[in-house]
Formats: structure tokens, sequence, C-alpha cells
């Protein structure tokens, strides 16, 4: 079977048109193939492909696309099935109409987002699944306190893994342990629990055209998780690329503003991290440089 006859199986379990008209290859396949399909009846669909035993990765998606939409806040791609046969897997989504981004799609994408961290999300850190961060693999076992999520599964399992791949010397080593023995002096023990993206980098956030015809941001690609609502900001902060009107908007709507710096730089470390631990030694510096402003020296 062929990775065309396993979404067209998909598609008319579903009842719907399974004659392919166009396929276009669109971006963001770094880990997957992602096309847009254009169907026989004109209706359209995005579809993403790996191999059979990659299925679980689209599981994760899923079911982090869920949980985000579920809050009614942000808007994700509605997911319509998850499947495989003995070669591939694919995930078919919603096709979003690519638009440019407004000043006011910002400013709403910053308000929606504040919303979706305000919504009730339990009273523990994790998630139900563990996921990945790319292709990290991201525990998410439950924690009472988020302290110690953090110890055992974002900055001691980033580091774990830094040591074991040689993206840290010994003594860069020391220092990030050192941040962990100290996390109380930077990030709050019980802060609200809010459901977060996770990996909220400007290629996740898709402007696209509303079905009135507005401009708004969606959001793809999560990683999600129960943590603080700061550490979605920190990763946009990270590496840019996101409407400063979104930030101002976001702040606004958000009353817990204690130590915000500090709580940026890190969970921003966690996304440094884990550059070390995918791509190597050139994201270490950036790392050490977020432990400077921290205050955890030499």
């Amino acid at each position: 079977m062929s990775e065309r006859d396993l979404v067209r199986g998909i598609l008319a379990e579903r009842g719907w048109c399974d004659r392919i008209k166009r396929a276009e290859e669109l971006s963001g396949g770094c880990i997957h193939r992602v096309q847009r399909l254009t169907l026989a009846d004109d209706a359209q669909v995005v579809v993403k492909l790996t191999g059979a035993s990659q299925r679980g990765l689209f599981e994760e998606e899923a079911a982090s696309l869920r949980a985000l939409a579920e809050t009614r806040t942000v808007r994700v791609p509605e997911v319509f099935a998850v499947d495989s046969d003995e070669r591939y897997a694919a995930i078919v989504m919603e096709s979003l109409e690519r638009a440019r981004a407004t000043d006011d799609a910002w400013a709403r994408f910053g308000e929606s987002l504040a919303a979706m961290h305000r919504a009730p999300a339990g009273s523990r850190y994790g998630f139900g699944m563990d996921n990945h961060l790319g292709t990290t693999p991201q525990p998410n076992d439950w924690c009472d306190d988020w302290i110690t999520f953090n110890r055992q599964h974002r900055i001691g399992h980033q580091l774990r893994r830094a040591r074991e791949g040689g993206g840290l010397s010994n003594a860069e080593a020391k220092r990030v342990e050192r941040l962990i023995d100290r996390l109380d002096d930077f990030l709050p023990r019980t802060p609200k629990p809010a459901i977060l993206h996770g990996d909220l980098w400007s290629g996740n956030a898709l402007p696209f055209k509303s079905s009135e015809g507005q401009s708004e941001i969606a959001v793809i690609d999560p990683a999600t998780s129960m943590g603080d609502g700061w550490a979605d900001i920190a990763m946009m902060k990270l590496f840019g690329g996101f409407s400063q009107l979104v930030y101002e908007r976001y702040a606004a709507k958000i009353t817990d503003h204690d130590r915000v710096d500090q709580r940026l730089a890190v969970y921003q470390l966690y996304h440094v991290l884990n550059h070390v631990n995918l791509f190597g030694r050139g994201y270490t510096g950036q790392a050490m440089v977020l432990l400077d402003s921290l205050g955890i020296g030499q």
C-alpha cells in the first residue's frame, strides 16, 4: 500500500471524497512530510506522513491539539484522524488558508493566549502522556509542584541528555546543576497550572484567514503540558518573530508578574539546552549567557 492509498482510506472512512486532485508540499516538514491535498470536490486537508513506527508522534500531536482546542481560546487546526498501515503513518487535519498577519490579529492572539493560560488546567504539572520537543523525548509525569517538575522533567532532563551526548563540558554541566539546586530562588513553587503550547516559536504561529475573512493567528505543532504560562512567552521571546502587541495584550490580561524576567530566563534555558542536544555545542554559549543573567557563575 502506498502513502496515498493510506490517506484515501482515511478519507473514505469519514465519508469524504477520496480522489486527490492535487498535492502541494508545505514548509515545516523538518521531521515529517507535510502536504495540502485538494480533493476532487475542491475540499482541502493537510496531511503529515511518516513511517509506521512513528505513529506515536502523531498520536501525541493529536492529543496536544485537542487539549488546546478544548480551552476554546486559541485557534488550532482540527484533527480529523490518525492512522497507519504496515509501512506508513498519517495525521489528517483541517487546512487553514494562509494570510498576512495584521496588528489586530496579533493583538487578539495575545489576548487569546492569556485566556488559554487562565483556562482551568487542574492542580498538577505534567500531561496525560509523554511527548516530544522536536525529536527530543519530553517526559510529562505528573508532579504536585513546579520546582520538582522542572528539576526532574525539564532542566534536569535536558542536562542528563547533554551530559550523555557531550553537549556540555563537566564545568558547564555543574553550572546547570547549581541552577537546578536554586530553582526556588527563580520560580514559584505552585504557579497556577496553565495548559502550554510548549514549543511556541514563530514557525508554529500560523496567520490565516478566518471564515469571516479576518486575519487571525492559529498555533500548530504543540508539545503540550500543564505548567507556568510564562513558559510559552519565554519560548516566543527566545527566537523572536512575534509582534510586540502580543506581549502587551498578554501582560495586560495576566495578574501574576512575580520575578517574570528570571522565570523567562529559566524557561529559555530549557529550550536552549534542547537545541544543544539537537544541534550541538553551537548553542552552549547561549546557555551560559542565560546562566550569567541568573547569577550562576563559573
